[in-house]
């Protein structure tokens, strides 16, 4: 069952993460604050700090639910993984999505690795 499944390391579920495009970080206009949009404006991820958040992730088939945070920034971009091209948004709370048709895979990630690629991690209100 897949609910019961454990999530899968991005690392485990392609043999590599080659990122062939990375955007600047957007922040959303729906979001009002403005300590988080002048830290969304100075926040930067390059093509192996992507790659490096991805290889630490863990994918959520089911999605990431109540486990994380979200911020209205994000970077969107391009990465080939399991022989595919997919597009993908990082949300600076620590979570991602890649997309590739009607296929879509979600991403979190909990590993210190990723403290420094993001402005929020989650507080341990992963669940069991």
């Amino acid at each position: 069952m897949a609910a019961c499944s454990p999530p899968r390391r991005a690392a485990e579920a392609a043999d590599a993460i080659v990122v062939t495009r990375i955007d600047p970080a957007a922040y959303d206009p729906a979001g009002k604050d403005e300590a988080v949009r002048a830290a969304c404006a100075k926040w930067t991820l390059d093509a192996k700090q992507a790659a490096k958040f991805f290889r630490a992730s863990r994918e959520y088939p089911d999605g990431t639910h109540d486990a994380f945070y979200w911020l209205p920034c994000s970077i969107k971009g391009r990465l080939r993984a399991q022989g595919r091209e997919w597009d993908f948004e990082i949300n600076a709370a620590a979570t991602a999505t890649w997309i590739d048709g009607d296929t879509a895979r979600r991403w979190g990630c909990t590993d210190k690795a990723c403290e420094p690629l993001v402005l929020l991690m989650p507080d341990g209100n992963e669940g069991p």
